[in-house]
């Protein structure tokens, strides 16, 4: 077992058992208040590193660019998932048949060690429950769902917490904990749910919390190019 899915397998257990921190209280799941939310999944999928070396843990992360032309969230990058159709059994269920249809992943190279707590998106009134996975072999992953999906990444874990990618993200009055990756920055409801992960995980490394990105609605919704800015 590689020590990354060790850690994962591990995290899924706390979780199980009520051992996790609490996420950042905008998106702490309140049952009675968020009762109407609809429901969501978003898929937390590592694998085997194609970068060795690249520091921290020997895996990759799975995102999406989501295409600008969509009415909610356009541009944004973010974990593949979506919300809960009719015929979907679970939570695991959703993540699955959401990450197949946005990235060409089909559930049966999914190994999937367990799921998190419920979080909320106020914004755009969704309860999500992260599931995470493991892949030896994903294969491209890369078959985009056209008017949906820009283009998938495949980014080193090592890479997301290097403290040079690390910064808060301000996008007119909401602050979020942000990575910046090939072609943007992840921001928002992910920014703020890969934070508190990588932190009850224990890969977190130390970086500059006074340095934050000022983003303007142009590049929140994926139109001009970005650049590292301190």
């Amino acid at each position: 077992m590689t020590t990354a899915r060790a850690h994962l397998q591990t995290l899924v257990e706390r979780a199980a058992h009520g051992r996790l921190g609490p996420i950042t209280e905008v998106h702490r799941y309140d049952a009675e208040a968020q009762a109407d939310f609809r429901k969501a999944a978003v898929l937390l999928l590592l694998t085997p590193t194609q970068t060795p070396g690249s520091g921290g843990p020997e895996a990759d992360l799975f995102l999406i660019q989501r295409s600008p032309l969509l009415r909610k969230h356009p541009g944004q990058i973010a974990l593949p998932g979506g919300g809960e159709d009719p015929g979907d059994r679970d939570a695991v269920d959703t993540a699955l048949r959401e990450t197949h249809e946005e990235i060409g992943l089909p559930p049966g190279r999914v190994e999937v060690l367990g799921t998190l707590p419920r979080v909320a998106v106020p914004f755009t009134r969704f309860v999500v429950t992260p599931v995470v996975g493991w892949t030896e072999d994903p294969g491209p992953a890369d078959e985009v769902a056209d008017g949906e999906v820009l283009h998938t990444l495949r980014v080193p874990v090592g890479a997301l917490l290097d403290p040079a990618a690390r910064a808060w993200v301000q996008v007119l009055d909401s602050t979020s904990a942000g990575f910046l990756v090939p072609g943007g920055w992840v921001w928002g409801f992910t920014g703020n749910l890969l934070d508190h992960v990588f932190d009850e995980l224990g890969w977190s490394r130390p970086w500059d919390h006074d340095r934050v990105h000022h983003m303007s609605l142009d590049e929140a919704h994926g139109r001009p190019p970005v650049t590292a800015e301190g």
